[in-house]
């Protein structure tokens, strides 16, 4: 098993568990630090969602939803996706494999709204 930083920006880090599930699957630890965003895409297949700490708000397609410390979710495929930090947060999400996620498909309102809220911190 391997603990690793895949990833930093002004959002905050990536941290991904290889070895950990089974299939290949990712298991990953994401920092969104308060006013930031991350998301904007859809899957092929499910991916879970549990806020470790802090609090977020979840956009899962037409719905809104607050996600808080020890809250999980379910994020079905296909489904257009994105979270905001509330406060500084740290999300783990597992269920797909790392190839599945670099194919993952952009929703370009849903990333535009993104890209926007991230362009203004």
């Amino acid at each position: 098993m391997e603990f690793k930083k895949i990833h930093e920006d002004k959002r905050g880090f990536i941290y991904a568990i290889n070895g950990l599930l089974e299939g290949g699957k990712e298991f990953a630890f994401l920092e969104v630090k308060k006013g930031y965003a991350r998301g904007g895409c859809f899957h092929s297949k499910d991916e879970n969602l549990a806020v470790v700490n802090g609090k977020i708000k979840l956009i899962l397609g037409e719905q809104e939803k607050i996600i808080s410390q020890g809250e999980s979710m379910l994020i079905p495929a296909k489904v257009p996706h994105a979270f905001i930090g509330m406060e500084d947060s740290i999300v783990a999400e597992w269920g797909i494999t790392t190839q599945e996620k670099q194919v993952d498909i952009k929703n370009p309102e849903l990333r535009e709204k993104v890209d926007e809220l991230n362009n203004s911190n």
